[in-house]
């Protein structure tokens, strides 16, 4: 959704800033295609003001199935955004959480300098055979293309795992790192169950599949609980940002976890649906608090994963959300260039296929938008189908698409997940701009939808997660390590 992320230069205020609070919470989201930070009144949680920007990291001319983004830029987007909120707010600020695109993961030497770029989530190297290879190896069915685990030992097998590396981190536990001035990266259970090689039970690596693999366990970052104290904002730090020195910072967490905790926030989590869509999608059902999750099937489309206050929530997470109905806008635009016809402004389209698809039916056809596949069938590919003489119009295509989009998470989710919900929570710049997408969402899960009020909620979602550590004294926190 390029269109809807575009570059904010200076902060957004919220209601109210100008009488701005005396405490206030930072939240920090590096995402898969831009970067966001929010400050946020520490009592009520208003935002005071909130900033982003386009972080353009991906690094072109890769390998095919390959994704990775460059930790300079990205690291570089997050001191730029942070200044953008304004040195009068930023001196305000009590607690710092970060968040970010999980599963992902960067190689890191002993300064903790990046040795290789960020292998994001949307990598696909890993391909069946590859996977099949370490399910053997190591007896885990859960390992997917773009999972840590999965990249790490990939890079191993095809020898560019760099022979000095010192350790390995998430990149919003890279940019905790670099906040702290600390010397190895650290990640809570919510990102480290993402990497694929983590017992969500015991709260540990799984460190015999992990030297099955080929990689040394001590590369691996130190778990901490969610919403544990990291260290605080360093001297350079808050030199290039900012921040006032000292300032707690969380232990990051994973950037669907953070989303939740915003989207649910003052709300009953056992009877709420969280929809977020934006670059990917995802559907999840936080469970009651003495919820015992079975051991999913090997081939399950869902995850239980760790959420804060020792709960899981079952996710079902696509590889396209918001980027499907960009794929339609990118579709049309190409062919009108290649039919020599005038090509539709990207946003203007935005807005025509929106109003278009709220007004159709559909015509009978059906989309799985699955353009990147999915991680439990990587090879499963998008389709189209019900084409008859008369209905395949853009209208159409657009409504399709837009059920598909929501149903293809519906389909991934557990029935019991369903049970008990009353309406649907909606979240991410997707879902949000588009009605077509809003109306997909209620007709198809049958349950009312309300979109959150709060922007940048993944941001948000940090920053709550770490009000706690505004109230802890400071002696009892640990200091850069």
């Amino acid at each position: 959704m390029s269109a809807a992320n575009s570059n904010h230069v200076g902060p957004r205020l919220g209601p109210g800033s100008e009488t701005a609070p005396s405490d206030c919470l930072c939240g920090i989201d590096i995402g898969t295609s831009k970067v966001a930070a929010v400050l946020i009144d520490h009592e009520c949680g208003r935002t005071v003001a909130a900033a982003s920007k386009e972080h353009h990291a991906t690094v072109p001319g890769l390998a095919s199935r390959c994704d990775e983004q460059r930790v300079d830029v990205l690291l570089d987007t997050v001191w730029a955004v942070l200044r953008e909120l304004g040195p009068t707010v930023l001196a305000r600020t009590r607690a710092v959480g970060v968040t970010g695109q999980m599963h992902g993961v960067v190689v890191l030497g002993s300064e903790g300098q990046p040795l290789t770029n960020l292998i994001t989530w949307q990598d696909q190297r890993c391909d069946t055979a590859f996977l099949d290879a370490l399910h053997r190896a190591t007896g885990i069915r859960g390992l997917r293309t773009g999972f840590g685990a999965a990249s790490l030992a990939w890079l191993r097998k095809n020898r560019l795992l760099p022979d000095n590396a010192a350790a390995t981190a998430a990149i919003h536990d890279h940019v905790v790192q670099r906040l702290c001035g600390l010397s190895r990266p650290v990640t809570d259970p919510t990102d480290a169950a993402s990497w694929g090689l983590f017992d969500r039970r015991t709260g540990t690596w799984r460190t015999e599949a992990w030297i099955a693999c080929g990689i040394r366990p001590e590369l691996l970052p130190r778990v901490r609980p969610c919403g544990d104290c990291a260290g605080r904002i360093c001297p350079n730090t808050a030199a290039a940002t900012g921040l006032p020195v000292g300032t707690p910072v969380a232990v990051a967490l994973g950037d669907n976890q953070a989303s939740l905790l915003a989207a649910l926030h003052d709300r009953t989590p056992e009877r709420v649906l969280a929809l977020t869509l934006g670059t990917g999608g995802q559907l999840s059902a936080v469970m009651p608090a003495d919820f015992d999750p079975p051991e999913p099937p090997e081939d399950a489309a869902f995850e239980y994963r760790p959420f804060p206050g020792r709960r899981v929530a079952a996710v079902a997470a696509a590889l396209c959300g918001g980027s499907s109905f960009a794929w339609l806008v990118t579709t049309v635009r190409t062919w009108c260039r290649e039919l020599g016809l005038p090509i539709p402004a990207e946003g203007a389209l935005y807005e025509l296929l929106d109003r278009l698809g709220q007004d159709a039916d559909g015509g009978g056809l059906e989309v799985s938008p699955r353009f990147l596949g999915e991680r439990h069938v990587p090879e499963d590919r998008a389709w189209i189908k019900g084409i008859a003489r008369t209905n395949f119009t853009p209208a159409n295509l657009a409504r399709a698409l837009a059920v598909g989009t929501v149903r293809n998470l519906k389909e991934m989710l557990p029935t019991a997940c369903f049970e008990g919900r009353d309406r649907v929570v909606g979240s991410g710049n997707a879902i949000r701009r588009l009605r077509l997408l809003q109306q997909a969402a209620s007709e198809t899960l049958g349950l009312p939808l309300e979109i959150s009020a709060m922007r940048e909620e993944a941001a948000v979602g940090a920053a709550l997660l770490a009000k706690p550590l505004a109230r802890r004294p400071r002696r009892n926190d640990p200091g850069p390590s």
